[in-house]
């Protein structure tokens, strides 16, 4: 019981500290000129609380040995809700920048303790690790929800109720929700051991495979989608009872990476079953195959939508095995491969920009895609605990 209150209560403080984050991707592309911003200071807003992770991430993880976790969460959580109001008052770049990197600062804190959080609940029950992966699995599913709903409530609120009042609504809602965040570390360490107590060595392998990660679905697929799928399809109504055409299907196609997250703990459970080590290289090799399969040049549209979707269960999978396996090796581990999968989702865009860019073909942001996919799963096999490690 302790283990299932401790992972929801930080799953539901988690989602409700996304809120407004994910209302700025969905919004603020489309009302950029309004606050009086430029498009690549709309770019640079939404990238650089990415960026700041590459440092802050570290330093989450030494606060955690230093001082109550409950706390640090507290802070984290009510500065990341305040910074709602802040995005709906302010409209001068400058300040919109500083809330930024302050956000990104407070996630780092939010997901290390966060994870944590389900390494240290899992480890208070009778089967111990046994079930870490089903564990990560809810806490990345519920936490998403976050995700899909900062996404579409924030569209939704800003066009029923405009920017600043959804952001207002947004700020209360993570607001009433951060006494969850001490109520999940209850009975629980109040700090981290010191990293020889805790932590495993850094795995190489678990880096690459955490690159790679953060590189294929949250950074190169995320990216390029809109601009593959004009190119493919150019701008035609796809028919059906929809009618969607190419914009809306790439809306539909993006959000459906929130949706997979839901199958997390289904997925997670498998890990457990079988072991992360084959999971894990099941995961990527299977997604690596659905993007090899999307990237054919006369594969049908019906089935390249199906790929991609079927793309995004597999990363889903990917994500909770390595949040497993990162987790069972102490909070510095989890901190390093954290850092690794931001670093891919910063890069990503990068490179499936520059591919185009050089002329390479639209399966050919699939086929790279694939590539990575391919090496981080040998990197799996070669990396990963055969079975459930112990805390």
């Amino acid at each position: 019981m302790k283990r299932s209150r401790g992972v929801w209560f930080v799953s539901l403080a988690t989602a409700s500290s996304l809120l407004g984050d994910q209302m700025l991707y969905a919004v603020l592309p489309t009302i950029y000129a309004d606050l009086g911003l430029q498009p690549y200071q709309v770019g640079v807003l939404l990238s650089a609380n990415r960026i700041v992770r590459l440092v802050t991430n570290h330093l989450a993880e030494q606060g955690s040995r230093r001082w109550s976790l409950a706390w640090l969460l507290v802070v984290a959580l009510v500065t990341g809700a305040l910074l709602n109001i802040a995005y709906g008052m302010v409209a001068w770049f400058p300040g919109l920048l500083a809330a930024r990197i302050l956000w990104g600062v407070c996630w780092s804190f939010i997901r290390q303790i966060g994870l944590m959080t389900v390494v240290d609940a899992a480890a208070e029950s009778p089967t111990g690790s046994a079930h870490l992966g089903r564990a990560m699995g809810f806490y990345s599913g519920i936490s998403r929800l976050g995700s899909i709903s900062g996404n579409l409530l924030g569209a939704l609120g800003h066009d029923l109720l405009g920017f600043s009042s959804t952001l207002f609504i947004f700020a209360a809602a993570s607001l009433v929700c951060v006494p969850l965040g001490p109520l999940s570390r209850a009975g629980l360490p109040r700090t981290r051991p010191s990293d020889t107590q805790s932590s495993g060595p850094i795995k190489p392998g678990l880096l690459v495979c955490g690159f790679a990660s953060g590189c294929v679905g949250q950074g190169l697929i995320a990216a390029t989608l809109g601009a593959v799928l004009g190119a493919r399809l150019g701008d035609v109504d796809l028919g059906g009872a929809l009618g969607l055409g190419v914009a809306s299907l790439t809306g539909v196609l993006l959000a459906s990476r929130w949706v997979a997250d839901l199958l997390a703990p289904v997925l997670g459970h498998i890990a457990d079953r079988v072991g992360r080590r084959r999971s894990g290289a099941v995961y990527f090799a299977a997604g690596a195959a659905v993007l090899a399969l999307a990237a054919a040049p006369q594969v049908p549209t019906s089935v390249m939508v199906l790929a991609i979707l079927a793309f995004y269960v597999t990363a889903t999978g990917v994500a909770v095995v390595l949040q497993a396996e990162a987790g069972s090796g102490g909070s510095r581990r989890v901190a390093s491969y954290v850092t690794a999968s931001d670093f891919g989702s910063a890069a990503g865009p990068n490179l499936g920009w520059l591919l185009l860019q050089l002329g390479g073909a639209e399966g050919g942001v699939f086929l790279l895609g694939a590539g990575v996919y391919a090496l981080a799963g040998i990197a799996a096999w070669y990396t990963l605990d055969d079975g459930s490690a112990d805390l």
